[in-house]
Protein backbone atom coordinates (compact mmCIF):
# COMPACT_ATOMS: atom_id res chain seq x y z
CA UNK A 1 0.00 0.00 0.00
CA UNK A 2 2.93 2.37 0.58
CA UNK A 3 6.40 2.47 -0.96
CA UNK A 4 8.96 4.82 0.60
CA UNK A 5 12.00 5.71 -1.49
CA UNK A 6 14.72 7.35 0.59
CA UNK A 7 16.85 8.70 -2.25
CA UNK A 8 16.96 8.85 -6.01
CA UNK A 9 18.31 5.58 -7.43
CA UNK A 10 21.46 6.82 -9.16
CA UNK A 11 23.96 4.20 -10.33
CA UNK A 12 27.33 3.84 -8.63
CA UNK A 13 29.65 6.31 -10.42
CA UNK A 14 32.79 4.16 -10.20
CA UNK A 15 31.37 1.27 -12.25
CA UNK A 16 33.89 0.63 -15.11
CA UNK A 17 31.19 0.27 -17.76
CA UNK A 18 29.48 3.48 -16.66
CA UNK A 19 32.85 5.27 -16.57
CA UNK A 20 33.66 4.16 -20.13
CA UNK A 21 30.26 5.26 -21.36
CA UNK A 22 30.64 8.61 -19.57
CA UNK A 23 34.05 9.09 -21.18
CA UNK A 24 32.54 8.43 -24.62
CA UNK A 25 29.72 10.94 -24.01
CA UNK A 26 32.26 13.56 -22.87
CA UNK A 27 34.37 12.95 -25.98
CA UNK A 28 31.29 13.89 -28.05
CA UNK A 29 30.89 17.08 -26.01
CA UNK A 30 27.93 15.79 -24.02
CA UNK A 31 27.06 15.84 -20.34
CA UNK A 32 27.30 12.27 -18.96
CA UNK A 33 25.22 13.08 -15.90
CA UNK A 34 22.27 14.45 -17.86
CA UNK A 35 22.55 11.94 -20.72
CA UNK A 36 23.25 8.75 -18.74
CA UNK A 37 22.71 9.12 -14.99
CA UNK A 38 19.43 11.05 -14.97
CA UNK A 39 17.61 8.84 -17.51
CA UNK A 40 18.91 5.72 -15.75
CA UNK A 41 17.71 6.98 -12.35
CA UNK A 42 14.33 7.86 -13.85
CA UNK A 43 13.99 4.34 -15.24
CA UNK A 44 14.93 2.81 -11.89
CA UNK A 45 12.36 5.02 -10.16
CA UNK A 46 9.63 3.94 -12.59
CA UNK A 47 10.52 0.30 -11.88
CA UNK A 48 10.32 0.91 -8.13
CA UNK A 49 6.84 2.37 -8.62
CA UNK A 50 5.88 -0.70 -10.62
CA UNK A 51 6.40 -2.82 -7.51
CA UNK A 52 3.42 -1.06 -5.94
CA UNK A 53 1.14 -0.60 -8.93
CA UNK A 54 0.86 -3.70 -11.09
CA UNK A 55 -2.65 -3.27 -12.56
CA UNK A 56 -4.84 -0.26 -13.33
CA UNK A 57 -7.02 -1.08 -10.35
CA UNK A 58 -4.14 -1.04 -7.84
CA UNK A 59 -3.86 1.92 -5.50
CA UNK A 60 -1.19 3.06 -3.09
CA UNK A 61 1.11 5.84 -2.05
CA UNK A 62 4.68 6.41 -3.12
CA UNK A 63 6.78 8.74 -0.98
CA UNK A 64 10.06 10.04 -2.36
CA UNK A 65 12.11 11.58 0.45
CA UNK A 66 14.98 12.92 -1.68
CA UNK A 67 14.63 16.73 -1.83
CA UNK A 68 16.83 16.88 -4.93
CA UNK A 69 13.74 16.05 -6.96
CA UNK A 70 12.42 19.56 -6.21
CA UNK A 71 15.66 21.49 -5.65
CA UNK A 72 17.76 20.39 -8.63
CA UNK A 73 17.32 21.09 -12.33
CA UNK A 74 17.13 17.38 -13.18
CA UNK A 75 14.34 16.77 -10.65
CA UNK A 76 11.62 17.88 -13.06
CA UNK A 77 12.90 15.47 -15.74
CA UNK A 78 12.78 12.61 -13.26
CA UNK A 79 9.26 13.48 -12.06
CA UNK A 80 8.06 13.82 -15.65
CA UNK A 81 9.25 10.28 -16.39
CA UNK A 82 6.75 8.86 -13.90
CA UNK A 83 3.23 7.84 -14.91
CA UNK A 84 0.62 10.59 -14.49
CA UNK A 85 0.07 10.13 -10.76
CA UNK A 86 -1.56 12.75 -8.58
CA UNK A 87 1.38 14.55 -6.97
CA UNK A 88 1.78 16.35 -3.70
CA UNK A 89 5.05 18.22 -3.35
CA UNK A 90 5.89 19.44 0.11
Amino acid sequence: MHVVIAKLPFAVPDDPVEAALAEWVESRGGNPFMEISVPDAALRLVRANGRLLRTEEDTGRITLLDRRVVTRQYGRRILDSLPPFRREVA
